[in-house]
């Protein structure tokens, strides 16, 4: 960076570059290439993959049993990933026997009542019986019998209608408790059933098979952990994947101050750490919105870069690869390019220490591309000059 000095250490340092300064360490200006660039590091991905989810059949989370190795090459149809079922089996064991439990009761139910409408039907009968014989007393000379004794026979066929419509009425009254009965078991066997079809589900998809080849992946969580033997996954959510090796980039971690030059389209040269001999080129893709930290214990924050490579290789070019990587910020094929110790900025003006006739005097410049460490110079300086790194008296700290 330029540096930015206090007016009275500006003017005393001034005050005395009237001499030849040739106690100052000087650099010689020419005209080259200039060009920024932002070096950091990260790891391969694929652009795109498959994922890998819990089996379908069951909302239920899931603990996984047994597990593909991390970045294992798999076939398609291979077993990735099984999960234990032995909450399953005990609670679909737990669930059967509840319905056979409901089954005898409604069997139990059935055939008390069909004990209860047999006897009603007995008592049935023997009302039809005696109201029949009650049909059958005429009384066809009234002086044949006494008062008392006809009231008698019109009570008694009263009577025997009533207790008929009565037993009819308690035939119909346990039917309708018994069918409600049977209906309060049917809900219970109906929940039964729920729970025995998800937990049977459970138990016929307890394996994850891959849908092609490729290598197995697992995925990172914010923390940087992936999931294990005993992990518990739920479903739909995805624990793994299977990237396409054909398409794979490089994602990168910038600090949060070196990423203000960076934009879509940039071209980079990325080095993977296993073959520093093969480097690759590719483009950045995108950049993340916001920053954020990228360690759970470490609150420095980073943009995620992707940057799509041009090349793929399956045979060494695989997912999860550590990688470094140089992104062409700009480049400017000819240009006056000075260190930034040497430049001095004042009341918004950039400025140089220049030898003129063997006295080093205050030029005024211009400049354009601005890098860590260089910085172009568009007006001022031109190749040849020659610049002082540091002012006349300057201790450098």
């Amino acid at each position: 960076m330029m540096k930015r000095i206090p007016a009275w250490v500006l003017a005393v340092a001034l005050a005395g570059c009237g001499g030849t300064g040739d106690d100052v360490e000087t650099f010689r200006v020419d005209s080259s290439e200039f060009a920024i660039s932002l070096i950091t590091k990260g790891e391969l991905k694929a652009a795109e993959s498959t994922p890998i989810t819990p089996p379908p059949g069951s909302r239920a989370p899931r603990t996984i049993r047994w597990l593909a190795p991390n970045f294992s090459w798999v076939n398609e149809g291979d077993v990735v990933a099984s999960f234990d079922v032995t909450d399953a089996e005990r609670q679909a064991s737990t669930a059967g026997l509840e319905i056979n439990k409901v089954d005898l009761q409604v069997v139990g139910k059935q055939r008390e009542l069909d004990r209860q409408l047999s006897e009603l039907g007995n008592d049935l009968e023997l009302v039809d019986i005696e109201k029949i014989m009650a049909d059958q007393f005429v009384v066809d000379n009234e002086l044949a019998y006494s008062r008392f004794e006809i009231i008698d026979a019109m009570r008694d066929k009263v009577l025997l209608d009533y207790k008929s419509g009565h037993l009819e009425g308690k035939r119909e009254n346990y039917s309708d408790r018994q069918g409600a009965e049977v209906a309060v078991l049917a809900a219970q066997r109906a929940t039964q059933e729920s729970k025995f079809d998800e937990q049977q589900s459970l138990l016929d998809n307890n394996e994850v098979r891959a849908p092609h080849a490729g290598y197995f992946v697992l995925e990172q969580s914010w923390f940087g952990q992936t999931v294990d033997i005993g992990s518990t996954v739920f479903a739909g959510n995805k624990f793994a994947s299977i990237p396409n090796l054909g398409m794979m980039e490089a994602e990168l971690h910038v600090l949060e101050a070196e990423a203000v030059s960076l934009a879509p389209g940039q071209v980079a040269e990325i080095v993977i750490d296993a073959y520093p001999d093969r480097p690759l080129t590719g483009r950045v893709k995108s950049i993340s919105a916001t920053a954020a930290p990228i360690e759970r214990d470490n609150p420095v924050k980073y943009f995620t870069v992707a940057v799509t490579l041009d090349q793929s290789d399956p045979e060494w070019i695989k997912p999860g690869a550590i990688v470094s990587a140089v992104v062409q910020i700009d480049r400017v094929e000819s240009a006056i390019a000075v260190p930034n110790q040497a430049l001095y900025r004042e009341d918004g003006n950039d400025w140089v220490m220049v030898r003129e006739g063997g006295k080093l005097v205050r030029r005024d410049v211009r400049l354009g591309l601005r890098g860590p460490n260089r910085s172009q110079v568009v007006e001022g300086l031109a190749p040849g000059d020659e610049i002082a790194l540091f002012l006349p008296g300057e201790v450098d700290a």
